[in-house]
């Protein structure tokens, strides 16, 4: 899935209008791409995602329904995506490394590393990267589109 998504943004015309949008949308919009729909299609498209994952989490994952199910992993999904400069082959490297850490902590135990301080690891990171791109210096030199975040109203 990882590479079809990269497929279709980086190499057909329906992706360049999902980055054009990102970037600049008065310019998307200048070129004829509807920077309204665009923008609400990718909203619905990421939500039914996330449901997905959702529905996998408490149906597979961990086939249990409990308060705290998901443990703040939706926030390191928002550092992954950070981390890997909006770019889904560098997110799928990202989730292994984060998949490493967290299988991780079950190999140190027998060598006394307590496993709370390893499975605490990937939410600071999270944090750290949180924090680090929270200015906007840091935003442009990782690669954040330009128009993330901002209303676009389309001027007459």
């Amino acid at each position: 899935m990882t590479i079809l998504l990269w497929f279709i943004l980086y190499k057909t015309r329906v992706g360049m209008a999902v980055r054009a949008v990102g970037e600049a949308p008065a310019a998307a919009d200048a070129m004829g791409v509807n920077v309204y729909r665009v923008r609400y299609a990718c909203l619905a498209l990421g939500g039914a995602l996330i449901g997905v994952a959702g529905a996998y989490l408490s149906l597979s994952y961990i086939p249990a329904w409990t308060e705290g199910l998901t443990a703040g992993r939706g926030w390191i999904v928002v550092a992954l995506t950070v981390f890997s400069m909006w770019d889904p082959l560098r997110a799928l490297l990202g989730a292994y490394l984060y998949g490493g850490v967290e299988v991780l902590q079950y190999h140190l135990q027998p060598y006394g590393v307590p496993p709370a301080l390893l499975s605490t690891l990937p939410y600071l990171a999270t944090i750290a990267v949180l924090c680090a791109i929270s200015r906007e210096a840091v935003r442009k030199k990782v690669g954040a589109p330009a128009a993330l975040g901002k209303p676009y109203t389309r001027e007459v």
